[in-house]
C-alpha cells in the first residue's frame, strides 16, 4: 500500500443539488488521476461511487460515498454526498470531517433552494469553499447568470478562476486566469492542449485576472505591499 505523509493526504467533500453532476465530477476526478482507467456513467448504473442497490434504483446517491484520486504526490479523499435534501444528514456529517468542500453548481440550473441550505452548514462548519459550474456543455448552460446569482447568494468573495470559452454543445475549452492561458481538452479526457487567449476574450480576461489579483492582495498584507509597489502578482505569489 502506498504511503502519502499527512500534509499530502486532503479530505474533500462534493456537495450540491440533485442532478447537479456530483458523482460524475468524481468519476472524472478519478480517471484524470489514474485511478481509473474508463469512466463509468450514472445513467448505466457503473460509477464507483454510487454502488448501493437504493442508489442504482433511484438514479441518485442517498449515502455519502468514500473515494480517493492521486494528483502530484497527492492523496485526495472525495466524499461524494447526496443532493437531495431529504439525505442533508449525509451532508453535515461529510462537512464535519473534510479540509474543503467543492460547491458544484448546475450551469442550466444555477443557484439552487438546496445548495442554500448546504451553504449555512458550511458557514457553521467554517469550511473553505470551491465553486465549481458544472454541466457547461448543457445546451442552455449560461455560466455567466450563475456567476451572478453565486456572487449575490454567497458574497463578492466568489471570485473567478476559470471560465468556459465555449460553453454550450461542443464545449471544450477554457480560461484560466491564474496561468492566462486558454486550454483544450481532447474528446476522450487527458492532457488539455495549450493556446492564447483569443484575441476578442483578452479584455474579458485580463479584467477577471485583475479582480483575482487584489482579491489575494486584500487578504495578505505582504502581498498588499507587492501589489502596490509592482502593480501585479505572479502566479506564484497568488498561489
Amino acid at each position: 500500500m502506498k504511503y502519502y505523509p499527512t500534509n499530502h493526504i486532503k479530505n474533500v467533500a462534493l456537495i450540491g443539488g440533485s442532478k447537479s453532476g456530483k458523482t460524475t465530477l468524481a468519476e472524472c476526478m478519478m480517471f484524470e488521476g489514474g485511478v481509473l482507467s474508463r469512466m463509468g456513467r450514472v445513467e448505466s448504473g457503473n460509477t464507483v461511487s454510487d454502488y448501493h442497490e437504493i442508489a442504482l434504483d433511484r438514479g441518485a446517491s442517498v449515502f455519502s460515498s468514500i473515494l480517493h484520486t492521486e494528483w502530484r504526490g497527492n492523496k485526495i479523499n472525495l466524499i461524494d454526498t447526496p443532493g437531495l435534501d431529504d439525505f442533508i444528514g449525509e451532508v453535515v456529517s461529510t462537512l464535519r470531517i473534510c479540509d474543503t468542500a467543492l460547491v458544484v453548481l448546475n450551469a442550466s440550473r444555477g443557484v439552487e433552494v438546496g445548495t442554500e441550505i448546504h451553504w449555512r452548514y458550511l458557514r457553521r462548519y467554517n469550511k473553505p469553499s470551491i465553486f465549481v459550474v458544472n454541466q457547461v456543455d448543457h445546451p442552455k448552460s449560461d455560466f455567466d447568470a450563475t456567476l451572478e446569482q453565486a456572487k449575490a447568494t454567497f458574497g463578492d468573495g466568489v471570485v473567478v478562476m476559470q471560465y468556459p470559452y465555449n460553453q454550450g454543445e461542443g464545449f471544450n475549452c477554457i480560461i484560466d486566469l491564474l496561468k492566462m492561458t486558454m486550454y483544450k481538452f481532447p474528446e476522450e479526457g487527458g492532457k488539455p492542449e495549450k493556446l492564447p487567449i483569443p484575441d476578442e476574450e483578452r479584455e474579458k480576461a485580463n479584467e477577471l485576472h485583475n479582480t483575482l489579483v487584489e482579491a489575494a492582495a486584500e487578504h495578505d498584507d505582504e502581498l498588499m505591499e507587492l501589489y502596490f509597489e509592482k502593480g501585479e502578482l505572479d502566479e506564484d505569489e497568488l498561489r
